[in-house]
């Protein structure tokens, strides 16, 4: 008899999963709290037309792929490969920096101190408890201080002491830092530790594979245009899906519309945020909020902006994220950029401020309109003590379950918050499924 697997969640992940799943032989459900499919994967109504909702390039191995095609058409995919897969810059000391996603400090005054502490760090075997501690160990107490702790602070609003180790690559990634030019920067990145903490200044020219050699992936319409053809894969390869189903943990049990998981499954992949079905979990963690605001330029900023996005490391700024949909899409009528802010609940700046921002951070993009969504996004800060919260309900829930559990869903105290982690976490699990019931 087939084994029946449910799958929590109508994400990409999800639907990746439940095609692994059903390639495989399982009998598969998706179970999904809201009435659409691809999770965070959406656009948003503006004045000036609809719009892609935050940054929308996933990050797919081939088998991943394979799958989405399978599922959607390889006709509705867009395929960037090799250093186009992730085009990204960073706005810092009041200066744009377009050629790495991480910290830049050629310039700064303690660049040769903090070089010499990163060169005594090698092969330090302190093993680190919170976001300050990896600071110090990769790039020693000068970087923490002054450089990589004040980034993440100010983007999570929380003591780097105090946030987990997977924080420091959730949204923005401080794994390395941009300390020397790229002759120096590829003898040291042959070294296995050093490629892990110095990066390169010249993105365009990296020194090995990028991304592990995944592809970068976008949709060419908006993904509910497509729902009809999930439903003629749905049903030719006999996968239930279920809508607006009531989905939560209460007392360390798994439960669908009131009623055990275990009772009507033999397996569950919850590929949705673990904190967003579990019962308590506003009560007891702390949350920020991410608000979004839309720009019509005038101009078209794509060559002085090359990059997809820009993380906004400066203090100064409260402004978190920068996206160019031009540099996605060139033929575009519009030229459009957005602005995602990370801000305390209830404490979203206003318009104009963003206006006043972007004028120093772009100078060069002539603002014709502006929008401000009325849609919010609630995260949960990757602290301690969301970690232990998260953690100890995991454990919980696995120890009072009858039938096996696999978390795929994003967790920002893990890190888990990218298409590349949420996505292959879940081909993942659908793969272990398939080795241990097979």
């Amino acid at each position: 008899m087939k084994k029946k697997i449910a799958i929590i969640g109508a994400s990409i992940g999800g639907l990746v999963a439940a095609a692994e799943l059903k390639y495989q032989g399982f009998e598969v459900s998706i179970i999904e709290k809201g009435s659409t499919i691809g999770g965070l994967y959406s656009s948003i109504d503006t004045p000036f037309g609809e719009q892609e909702l935050g940054m929308h390039v996933l990050y797919l191995t081939n088998e991943h792929y394979k799958h989405l095609c399978d599922i959607f058409g390889k006709d509705v995919f867009d395929v960037f490969k090799g250093y186009k897969v992730d085009i990204a810059g960073t706005y810092n000391f009041g200066k744009l920096f377009f050629n790495s996603c991480y910290p830049d400090i050629r310039d700064f005054k303690l660049r040769e101190q903090i070089f010499e502490e990163i060169k005594l760090n090698y092969k330090n075997k302190i093993v680190p408890k919170n976001a300050k501690d990896i600071f110090k160990k990769k790039f020693g107490e000068i970087a923490e201080n002054q450089i990589f702790s004040p980034i993440l602070e100010k983007l999570w609003k929380q003591k780097s002491k105090n946030l987990s180790c997977g924080s420091i690559f959730c949204f923005c990634d401080l794994r390395r830092v941009v300390i020397c030019e790229k002759a120096e920067a590829d003898v040291l990145k042959k070294d296995i530790w050093f490629d892990q903490v110095i990066g390169n200044p010249l993105q365009d020219k990296p020194s090995g594979l990028v991304f592990d050699g995944r592809l970068g992936v976008r949709f060419k319409k908006d993904i509910g245009q497509l729902l009809s053809r999930v439903k003629i894969w749905l049903k030719k390869n006999k996968v239930s899906i279920y809508y607006n189903a009531e989905v939560k943990i209460k007392n360390n049990k798994l439960l669908l519309n009131n009623k055990l998981f275990s009772n009507e499954f033999d397996g569950c992949i919850v590929s949705s945020p673990l904190a967003s079905i579990i019962e308590s979990s506003k009560e007891s963690m702390n949350f920020l909020e991410l608000s979004f605001f839309y720009f019509e330029l005038e101009n078209d900023i794509s060559s002085f902006f090359p990059s997809y996005y820009v993380l906004c490391f400066d203090k100064k700024i409260k402004s978190t994220r920068i996206v160019n949909y031009n540099a996605y899409d060139k033929d575009k009528e519009k030229f459009i950029i957005s602005v995602e802010v990370m801000h305390e609940i209830g404490k979203s700046p206003d318009v104009d401020h963003i206006i006043k921002e972007l004028k120093t951070i772009i100078p060069f993009a002539e603002i014709k309109s502006s929008y401000k969504t009325p849609l919010k996004l609630f995260l949960p800060i990757p602290s301690l003590k969301n970690q232990d919260f998260l953690t100890k309900n995991t454990d919980l829930l696995v120890a009072n379950n009858n039938t096996p559990l696999y978390f795929t869903g994003m967790r920002t105290d893990k890190g888990i918050f990218f298409s590349h982690t949420t996505i292959g976490l879940a081909h993942e699990a659908a793969l272990e499924y398939s080795k241990k019931f097979s």
